[in-house]
């Protein structure tokens, strides 16, 4: 699947992009071809220039002193036991103070239950601040939940106490849910999560505090909803504001939303990157299908520190319908493409790669092109040149194999010119430079998504898990 999911993502890269260059065997005496001529000489000349301002500037700067600093809290305080055992003793602790006989025909009586603790996750405030020692956290009440850690210093190259601080704030609530408590018969823990999120993150390396990130996360169930059975809606937005080694400010914004309807078998996904005042990259996709899979059922806490960005995309896509997906750079090169049931087309995929390695004919291998392309649907966009390119699957001879790559139809040509008839090499080489630049820090987010979510699964379980 990673191979296959590296493949769809730089073919993405490469078709969206269109690196082309222009061809010199039309005629110009056909006006349909000296049409077509003109427009791939147009579109050529703005993609490679878009291409390069985003190889140029393409900055993750925030993207990994976020992961840097998220990897070291993972590290430092959630995977130490001191602190773990803080949290969730005191926990428990508020929780004894909750306890609550189950009223009569409820539904906690209903399910057996006598009596209930509430875990609210609204409750948690305390603030943990880092012994000098680094081996303990103090533990204090707090209007939020506060950690305040030690760390580097960059400018008086030094370890400093009291360097970098965290403070999530909660608010509202987004579903409750039961759970046996432990070994104790007939009682419940009533779990509140919270329906809001703000955080931020700051940093002390200058003597005073600067939120370095900044966010709100909000989830929210179906109306009468109490678990996400049904689905559920989700919308983050995370703002950077980072002075770096050099003295420079990188500003960046990241929205993510996503919606599931686990009753219809529909999800949506929109997110963007806007760096420097400029949105750098957009993605929108709609998915479809009754089957398990896709956004509605993402877990990250399946995926394990060795675990790809590509892998997370393919349990993502895989097994559902993309009705239609659009991939945009600076709001001008927009790729849509849909792809009715991914499983079989990847299955294809996996099926005409295995017969071309056999030195398969082009016969053969069109039967593939001729099926996938009853699947996926294509096409690319340019706003920068009023353009709007039709795109297919076609087989063509790349060394001694066939390989199905992309064609594209420009003016009124009656035919598909393929990739390969087209492929720049200065082009490719921005794409690979953008790909180089990103993949590394998209797969220390999906790392570092994961230990946090894991960190929060490990209260549940401490708090129900059956004595010894």
């Amino acid at each position: 699947m990673k191979k296959i999911m590296q493949w769809v993502l730089v073919a993405t890269l490469i078709c969206g992009a269109s690196v082309f260059t222009s061809c010199s065997s039309d005629n110009d005496d056909n006006p349909a071809q000296a049409q077509a001529k003109k427009d791939r000489k147009e579109f050529v000349q703005h993609t490679r220039s878009v291409l390069k301002d985003l190889a140029e500037n393409l900055n993750f700067a925030s993207w990994e002193y976020a992961n840097t600093a998220s990897m070291q809290f993972n590290e430092k305080v959630l995977n130490t036991p001191e602190f773990r055992s803080s949290v969730m003793w005191g926990t428990l602790l508020k929780s004894l103070l909750t306890v609550k006989a189950v009223e009569p025909g409820s539904d906690l009586a209903e399910k057996g239950y006598t009596r209930y603790m509430t875990i609210d996750m609204n409750a948690l405030k305390y603030r943990f601040t880092q012994t000098a020692d680094n081996k303990d956290f103090d533990r204090e009440d707090a209007d939020d939940f506060e950690v305040i850690m030690n760390g580097y210093n960059p400018i008086t190259n030094q370890v400093e106490n009291g360097i970098y601080k965290i403070v999530l704030k909660t608010a509202g609530t987004s579903m409750r849910f039961a759970v046996p408590f432990r070994s104790v018969e007939g009682a419940a823990l009533l779990y509140v999560l919270p329906a809001e999120f703000q955080f931020t993150l700051s940093s002390k390396i200058t003597g005073t505090w600067h939120d370095d990130f900044s966010g709100t996360l909000h989830y929210q169930l179906p109306a009468g909803a109490e678990d996400d059975s049904k689905g559920y809606s989700l919308d983050a937005n995370i703002l950077s504001d980072v002075t770096l080694a050099n003295g420079k400010t990188d500003k960046t914004q990241l929205y993510l939303s996503v919606a599931s309807d686990r009753v219809n078998g529909l999800a949506t996904v929109q997110t963007s990157w806007t760096q420097g005042g400029r949105k750098v990259i957009d993605l929108s996709i709609k998915e479809s299908g009754s089957n398990m899979g896709g956004i509605s059922n993402l877990d990250l806490s399946q995926f394990t520190t060795s675990s790809s960005i590509f892998e997370v995309i393919g349990s993502i896509l895989s097994t559902r319908n993309i009705d239609e997906a659009k991939l945009t750079f600076f709001d001008d090169l927009t790729t849509t493409f849909s792809i009715q049931n991914l499983q079989a087309f990847l299955e294809l995929e996996h099926e005409y790669r295995t017969i071309g390695r056999n030195y398969a004919s082009k016969e053969v291998i069109d039967e593939y092109v001729e099926k996938m392309n009853q699947i996926a649907k294509a096409e690319i966009t340019c706003k920068g040149v009023n353009q709007t390119i039709p795109m297919c699957l076609m087989g063509a001879k790349v060394g001694v194999d066939y390989w199905v790559l992309y064609g594209f139809k420009f003016a009124d040509e009656p035919n598909y010119i393929s990739l390969k008839e087209l492929l720049d090499p200065e082009s490719l080489e921005y794409c690979i430079n953008i790909l180089d630049h990103g993949v590394d820090p998209m797969q220390q987010s999906v790392i570092v998504g994961r230990q946090l979510l894991e960190f929060i699964l490990s209260l549940t379980t401490f708090m129900t898990m059956p004595d010894e």
